[in-house]
């Protein structure tokens, strides 16, 4: 059974797409143009499982009224 604080620690496993986004910003001039589209694409998949994840947290927290 989720509870509030896995809600809590989606959002911040979410929240890394902005050390991500620096990552990729600061390395990305050493990356021929495929590689910066492969990290591209690795970043969308793997953000997109993370929100998919957050939101299903969510889901089942308002189903169980757990959310105050």
């Amino acid at each position: 059974m989720k509870t509030r604080f896995d809600l809590e620690q989606d959002i911040m496993d979410c929240w890394t797409v902005v050390n991500d986004i620096d990552l990729f910003y600061h390395n990305s001039e050493k990356m021929s143009e495929d590689d910066q589209m492969n990290f591209l694409l690795g970043l969308k998949t793997i953000y997109q499982v993370r929100f998919e994840k957050l939101f299903s947290t969510f889901e089942q927290l308002v189903h169980d009224k757990k959310l105050d």
